[in-house]
């Protein structure tokens, strides 16, 4: 855990802040690559996860930086950080975790889309992007230009490469499709909300294992109408538990009294992952990619299931 405090609260766009958090005892913070985010535990018991828009790979930096929307369905995070938060606020964080790592050498033509708040890692992945210079083309979408954080810098990297789409001054959202054919994309890096994630996926659905990298801020809903009893046994005491049909194996974990790291809980974070050692996973998490689900090693328990009988964890 890092004590920071609150070094600055500017708004950059309708209903956006941006938040600058220091170490409270004036010491470099621990680096960050693009696409990294933290855990802000916020002083009304909440854990949110923010993407850093500093993040640009070095050992230490002196801050990290994060744009937090308010959300019309808040559950009390956003609220409290646009309603409470001031400069001078103490708050503890995380270390930085990367779930959406850039790579910057292996593609050839990338196209990254940032839409609403998720132009966060983006924004960060572009900078790094032309740091590196990669042939990168940007896309930032949001509902209206007033509502588009980073406008003005992200034009400033490179106005040639940098496209805008605005629905309610274009009458309509992005066409997608439209946007990916335009062009013969190595790769796509895209952060939004689930309806165009999920349209992004449908086009790319023909495309190579692990050319299309996506972040979601919020878990797909899942169909639990399958689910079926399975045991989960930990390796290292030998202790066993049958997993229920309503229970995830996080909370199988915290019936048997063991006090295991969570933060979402909704298969977003990595925060809760265990490595896994026997057994069929049927991962329903946003954190692992193809490879490393067909891998079988890394589980996220707090969503994921068993498509067999039995699981193995290395605890």
């Amino acid at each position: 855990m890092i004590q920071t405090i609150v070094s600055k609260v500017q708004a950059i766009a309708r209903d956006v802040l941006l938040i600058e958090l220091q170490a409270t005892n004036g010491q470099l913070l621990p680096g960050a690559a693009p696409g990294a985010h933290i855990d802000l535990h916020l002083p009304n018991g909440q854990i949110r996860q923010y993407s850093l828009t500093n993040a640009q790979g070095h050992p230490k930096q002196s801050s990290y930086q994060i744009a937090v929307a308010r959300d019309a369905h808040s559950r009390g995070g956003s609220d409290w950080i646009h309603d409470k938060l001031r400069i001078g606020t103490a708050l503890n964080i995380s270390e930085p975790r990367n779930l959406f790592a850039l790579d910057t050498t292996a593609h050839h033509k990338v196209l990254f889309i940032g839409a609403g708040i998720g132009i966060t890692p983006i924004y960060a992945m572009v900078k790094s992007a032309k740091q590196s210079a990669m042939d990168w083309s940007l896309m930032a979408c949001a509902r209206s230009a007033s509502r588009m954080a980073f406008q003005e810098e992200l034009i400033a990297l490179d106005a040639q490469r940098v496209r805008f789409h605005f629905d309610q001054e274009q009458g309509g959202p992005l066409d997608i499709n439209a946007l990916l054919s335009s062009a013969s994309w190595d790769a796509v890096y895209a952060c939004g909300p689930a309806g165009l994630l999920d349209a992004i996926e449908a086009a790319t659905a023909g495309w190579p294992v692990g050319s299309v990298r996506m972040e979601r801020f919020k878990a797909q809903a899942q169909d639990d109408s399958g689910n079926t009893v399975f045991e989960l046994v930990l390796s290292k005491s030998g202790q066993a538990i049958q997993v229920g049909i309503s229970e995830t194996p996080l909370e199988a974990l915290e019936r048997m009294g063991i006090d295991h790291p969570f933060s979402c809980r909704e298969g977003l974070c990595g925060t809760c992952e265990v490595q896994l050692i026997e057994g069929q996973p049927d991962h329903r998490d946003n954190v692992l990619d193809a490879e490393e689900r067909a891998a079988g090693q890394r589980f996220i328990p707090c969503v994921s299931r068993c498509g067999g009988d039995r699981l193995v964890f290395n605890l």
